[in-house]
């Protein structure tokens, strides 16, 4: 350690009201782990938390109305840029670094403040893999609710299925309660079968990361066997009788991708010549029941799924899909009708891809949206404990460093230094590519 530097005091910031955001980025029992290593925390008080503050002052952390004395500020969400306290150093998910149009007020002000922003969404390893996230809890929230409203979509058209048993996400006690709950419907399919509309019921998944792999847990849990992509065609018409199993099909970049000349797909090219190819989801989205789109998007790759082909597809007599989760909520994105997204109290809406017309809730005809951008809130106790036990070290090694010029302490881990996106006034190196964005 660098004994002319002072170790910083950790502050957990109360997270934004209106959102019903019930997480928080640290536990009592890292807290106590932090405390017990000699660094200080103050916890903004806050009822809303799924940790009450008695929890963390019996870890060792200091209540206080609002920050005090500390420098390192560690949050979920971005605070509201008038909020910003100047000087300090942010651990946040800002969502500024793909140039967001709605978040650039927010960086500019982390500039004009002179804050140094660690976005954990940055943290990565050296092959580009996140580090930090709540990635899984959004996979099995967004998996479980995406069952529960298309179960009352299909409920709406007197078709009655095993999924109905199930809850809204945030109404389990825990990821244990949801677990039950799951077996549950995995015997209700086993025993009672599914009914003849739906069969055979595939999940198509878009993306194999940590969303991917919690929406991956919430099919297994119901026994869901995997179908590779290519076996489509056939199993649909081998299996339309089969009633008592449920089946996943997860699309890599070779099968939801296709060069625009109709050449073999190679990743590298993809990379750096995004425009030559397209997506190839036109050739599965009419035999899948629910689409899953877990994957990440930016405006120099392809859609996975336009408004145009949804039209195309939607009035043949085979189409299926009736239900798209879109957890990665690129709005206009990779699932171009995703035109907002959405919350607990209006989780989904509904578009018709024959007028381009959208609906409030799932009753209406047509194919119905899920576009919840807080899913993990919904499991809180859970997400919060796991994406605790990601960061704390992080936090550690900051804090204990006293670290403030972080991009040139070379004690910090590099994926933390990496992860720098505003330090003295200015975007770092890594991200001056954000300056296009301030016009």
């Amino acid at each position: 350690m660098d004994r002319t530097r002072k170790p910083l005091i950790v502050g957990i910031l109360r997270e934004k009201s209106i959102t019903g955001e019930k997480r928080a980025p640290l536990s009592p029992p890292d807290v106590k782990w932090l405390v017990e290593r000699n660094v200080k925390v103050e916890v903004e008080a806050n009822t809303q938390r799924v940790f009450n503050d008695s929890e963390y002052e019996k870890a060792g952390a200091v209540i206080v109305k609002n920050i005090k004395a500390a420098s390192l500020l560690v949050g979920v969400k971005s605070p509201d840029p008038p909020n910003i306290i100047g000087g300090k150093t942010y651990m946040i998910f800002s969502h500024t670094a793909k140039g967001q149009k709605n978040n650039i007020t927010l960086l500019k002000e982390f500039i004009r403040k002179n804050v140094t922003l660690i976005d954990y969404e940055r943290i990565k390893d050296q092959r580009g893999k996140r580090l930090v996230h709540f990635g899984k809890y959004a996979g099995i929230c967004g998996m479980v609710d995406s069952l529960y409203y298309y179960a009352r979509k299909l409920k709406n058209d007197g078709i009655f299925t095993p999924f109905l048993t199930l809850k809204q996400s945030w109404k389990y006690k825990d990821a244990e309660d949801m677990r039950k709950g799951l077996e549950k419907v995995r015997e209700k399919i086993a025993t009672e079968g599914l009914p003849n509309e739906i069969k055979p019921f595939i999940t198509g998944l878009i993306g194999r990361g940590n969303v991917s792999s919690g929406v991956q847990e919430v099919l297994s849990l119901m026994g869901a066997e995997e179908v590779h992509p290519r076996d489509i065609d056939r199993f649909v018409q081998v299996r339309r009788r089969d009633a008592k199993k449920i089946y996943m099909i997860i699309f890599y970049r070779e099968e939801k991708i296709r060069a625009k000349t109709g050449k073999r797909f190679y990743f590298e090219e993809y990379l750096e010549h995004p425009e030559k190819f397209k997506s190839n989801m036109d050739k599965y989205i009419s035999k899948l029941n629910i689409l899953v789109n877990a994957s990440y998007w930016d405006a120099h790759y392809p859609r996975m799924v336009s408004k145009h082909m949804l039209k195309e597809h939607y009035n043949k007599k085979r189409f299926r899909m009736k239900f798209i989760a879109d957890i990665a909520c690129d709005i206009g994105g990779s699932i171009e009708a995703t035109y907002k997204t959405t919350d607990q109290k209006s989780p989904v809406y509904t578009y018709d891809p024959s007028h381009d017309l959208y609906k409030k809730g799932y009753k209406a005809p047509g194919i119905t949206m899920l576009a919840i951008d807080n899913l993990p809130t919904e499991l809180p106790k859970d997400s919060s404990e796991s994406f605790s036990r990601l960061i704390r070290e992080y936090v550690y090694q900051v804090a204990e460093h006293g670290a403030l010029n972080i991009t040139e302490h070379v004690v910090i881990p590099a994926e933390i230094r990496k992860a720098v996106v505003v330090q003295g006034g200015e975007l770092t190196e890594g991200y001056k590519y954000l300056e296009q964005y301030f016009a």
